[in-house]
């Protein structure tokens, strides 16, 4: 079971807001897609989804091409969009059996009792979806996501207006997901991807810019310094001092310097920022984190 991305380009008139994508997935992996606003996350998703027409690209899932055969195709997908689409006036359970009956699902009973079980909606099965928090609305398009057991999982902010203890419970969730398929969910906050994710799919500006395991993402590399200026340190980049050095700028205030001997290095920038009366907030050395490495991603 595997899924294959392969060139997909889509346009809003002039503006390109998937550029030339493609990745594959294996079964059983948890991949977390991340990218800034804008970057094509919720594109690429629904053109996945058979949700929008590519302009260019195939998508071919277990053999099963999304333009040769998007009927099959999208009998393989389960997907929760960001805006969470629920009929508000429909019960949980009914919900459930309407979906069940869309599906064509032989058993449907025992079906809907599972994932009704699997995401926590028991206590809320009875209810009408409007009268639901927005917790367990998520909880409910998760479940329709998943009642038919698809190959594919696409989850758009799935833990969005989940409180903690919700948080861990659809994490374990989503984990138990990739025995049986591939789950691919964009997010926000990293923390969600280290949790959850083996891998990490990462856009930039409609275009991949990282595709790779968490582990190698954060492995460390050459050693690194952070530091941390009070004020901007802009105008002192084209000093030829920071000329001889391997540096990444995170923001106005902030570089991650790399040396092989860091020693030498915090010596020598401290006796820079004597000279030129920059004063120092933070010196120490670079821990590899999801976090700056977005940053340094999408910069």
């Amino acid at each position: 079971m595997a899924l294959y991305i392969k060139g997909l380009c889509k346009k809003y008139d002039n503006q390109i807001a998937v550029d030339d994508l493609s990745f594959s997935i294996e079964k059983g992996a948890v991949v977390g897609f991340l990218g800034p606003n804008g970057a094509g996350k919720s594109t690429t998703l629904k053109m996945i989804a058979g949700y929008l027409t590519p302009d260019a690209g195939e998508v071919i899932l277990n053999g099963v091409s999304n333009q040769k055969d998007p009927i099959a195709f999208k009998k393989l997908i389960g997907y929760l969009p960001e805006a969470n689409p629920l009929y508000g006036e429909m019960y949980v359970k009914e919900y459930f059996s309407f979906l069940a009956a869309l599906h064509k699902i032989s058993d449907s009973n025992q079906r809907i009792n599972e994932v009704i079980e699997m995401t926590g909606l028991t206590p809320m099965q009875h209810k009408k979806i409007t009268e639901l928090s927005k917790g367990y609305k998520q909880r409910v398009g998760i479940a329709a996501a998943i009642i038919h057991q698809p190959a594919l999982i696409l989850l758009d902010e799935p833990t969005s207006g989940l409180d903690p203890n919700q948080l861990i419970e659809i994490r374990s969730l989503i984990q138990s997901l990739s025995k049986d398929a591939i789950v691919l969910f964009s997010t926000h906050i990293l923390q969600e991807v280290s949790a959850i994710c083996s891998n990490v799919i990462v856009l930039h500006q409609s275009k991949l810019v990282a595709n790779t395991s968490i582990e190698q993402l954060t492995k460390p590399g050459k050693p690194a310094v952070r530091v941390v200026f009070e004020e901007e340190i802009n105008p002192f980049l084209g000093d030829s001092f920071w000329s001889t050095l391997q540096y990444e700028q995170i923001d106005k205030q902030v570089l991650v310097v790399k040396s092989d001997d860091l020693s030498v290095l915090k010596k020598n920038i401290l006796n820079y920022a004597l000279d030129k009366g920059l004063n120092i907030q933070a010196l120490q050395t670079q821990e590899a984190s999801l976090e700056e490495i977005f940053k340094l991603l999408t910069h």
